[in-house]
């Protein structure tokens, strides 16, 4: 009976189903709200998966991630929760986490705008004690961070603040930073557009060849006179 049922939904929806070659034969505009709806729901699905790791840290009492990466993981939900929060997801735990790792690693000027933060919202009865005592403590540190956590933008070479207004992107440049989803670390990736007349398939076969050795072209080195 169940199989019927189920065979019988299946049946109704063959007409409303969208698949892949739906898409791809639709028209320009349809095929932008799939892509749209593709980032949306992928940009999601990252925030969650992040998110999992820094509710868990927060709630048990032992984790299995470096500092680094708890410290990177709760930079990368702050600068995506400037659009909108997800559902289910508390902000007090990821500036909680990230106030913390903030201290210990040295980063006091972001420790004391997370700890300013978690003054405005409502923390939770187990927190309140620890993040009071700390937001003091905070005080009698320096008001800058430590010059090795800040990031540098592979393509303009700026070094970023920790707290980016502008989100996730360069502060010159509006580069996109690309995090490793293993440490949460900025990759050294630049984005670059091939021009016009190569194709996909051409340009990952430039990307793929030896670069050019030394020949008639380029830098040269030579000695003349007593120089």
């Amino acid at each position: 009976v169940r199989w019927s049922k189920c065979n019988m939904a299946w049946t109704k929806g063959k007409g409303t189903y969208t698949g892949i070659s739906d898409v791809l034969h639709g028209s320009e505009e349809e095929v932008n709200q799939y892509l749209d709806k593709f980032q949306d729901y992928q940009h999601r699905a990252e925030m969650y998966y992040v998110y999992q790791t820094l509710h868990r840290y927060t709630e048990e009492p032992f984790t299995s991630h470096l500092p680094e990466a708890l410290f990177n993981m709760a930079r990368f939900l702050l600068h995506n929760l400037s659009q909108e929060i997800p559902y289910g997801v508390s902000k007090v735990s990821i500036l909680y986490a990230l106030a913390k790792q903030s201290k210990n690693m040295g980063a006091y000027k972001m420790a004391r705008h997370a700890f300013d933060k978690l003054q405005q919202l409502v923390i939770p009865r187990r927190f309140q004690q620890a993040i009071d005592l700390s937001s003091i403590t905070i005080r009698s540190k320096p008001f800058q961070d430590k010059e090795e956590l800040l990031p540098m933008c592979s393509k303009c070479s700026t070094t970023n603040p920790l707290l980016n207004q502008m989100g996730n992107q360069c502060i010159n440049c509006q580069q996109p930073f690309v995090h490793s989803f293993y440490a949460f670390e900025v990759l050294p990736l630049v984005e670059f557009i091939p021009e016009n007349g190569i194709s996909d398939l051409e340009a990952v076969k430039l990307i793929n060849q030896d670069p050019p050795t030394s020949g008639g072209k380029g830098w040269q080195e030579s000695n003349q006179g007593d120089v």
